[in-house]
């Protein structure tokens, strides 16, 4: 994600901000802030990893189940 810091700028003067001021604050948001934000691509490999571990995880779950009942049918028969 990239911000016009350029435009951001002329906002912050337009609201009064001395351009000074407008200028540092708009190279701390672009320095700090947004280095931390996820894109869109990145959430999307999050969601297919988590899906990957789920999808294991019931496999897991439904085997440990037939298991389970495997054993109780021959110890109650």
């Amino acid at each position: 994600m990239t911000i016009d810091t350029l435009e951001y700028v002329k906002r912050l003067e337009a609201a009064g901000v001395e351009r000074k001021l407008a200028e540092a604050h708009a190279e701390a948001l672009r320095a700090t802030v947004v280095q931390d934000l996820a894109t869109k691509h990145d959430l999307l490999t999050e969601i297919q990893r988590l899906e990957a571990k789920i999808q294991l995880l019931t496999w897991m779950v439904g085997f440990n189940l037939a298991a389970t009942m495997a054993i109780l049918w021959k110890l109650l028969r």
